[in-house]
């Protein structure tokens, strides 16, 4: 993406977020150990002393910056996974669903939204303002699926035994833990067999 890409990307937003695309995109180009907050600066169109009246320092821009990606993925995969659910009355209009979540959960940029989701968790581990801010988003995201999915069982659309909360943690699994076995070992499974066996497993939590 070139600079006038990136701010065509950011106008229109405050200059604190410009602050924070810029150094995402910093850190996914780069990583974390050549993250450099002039490039940050170069890139939001700021002068590095602007920058610093937002942030003390660079590692709390980093953190900062890694909080503000993780809820932008971690929200936008829960409205994607929320969203075929929504308005869901009938056990037939949950099968429907839950072929349209499965056929999402397939996309090859979801890979990459995994992915952004989980870099620089490492460092938040190891950082008070990345791990709370991580621990806010996670509630949030929480929130908004319990929101959605309680209804499906209140409604008496889940299997006997199949608990709203089991069932928001199965199927978002779907878009979050598949990538971590993609590759050519012991589990790995073509997609016709795992699409095959994930149908199965939709057949089995509707009522």
């Amino acid at each position: 993406m070139s600079s006038d890409q990136v701010i065509d990307r950011l106008e229109g937003v405050t200059t604190r977020s410009r602050i924070l695309e810029s150094a995402a995109l910093e850190i996914e180009r780069n990583g974390l150990t050549l993250f450099r907050v002039k490039r940050v600066a170069s890139e939001a169109d700021i002068s590095v002393a602007l920058l610093y009246s937002y942030f003390t320092d660079r590692e709390d821009l980093i953190a900062a910056t890694i909080v503000y990606r993780f809820e932008q993925v971690l929200l936008g995969q829960a409205e994607i996974f929320t969203t075929p659910l929504r308005d869901v009355n009938t056990t037939a209009q949950l099968r429907v669903a839950l072929d349209k979540m499965i056929s999402d959960a397939q996309d090859p940029a979801r890979d990459e939204q995994r992915l952004l989701r989980i870099d620089g968790i490492s460092f938040a581990h190891h950082n008070l303002t990345a791990s709370e801010g991580i621990a806010r988003a996670k509630d949030q995201a929480s929130d908004q699926i319990i929101q959605i999915v309680q209804p499906l069982q209140d409604k008496g659309l889940l299997s006997q035994g199949m608990t709203a909360v089991a069932f928001a943690r199965i199927w978002y699994a779907l878009f979050f833990g598949q990538i971590a076995l993609e590759g050519e070992h012991a589990l790995s499974i073509n997609s016709d067999s795992w699409l095959t066996a994930l149908h199965v497993l939709a057949n089995a939590v509707v009522a």
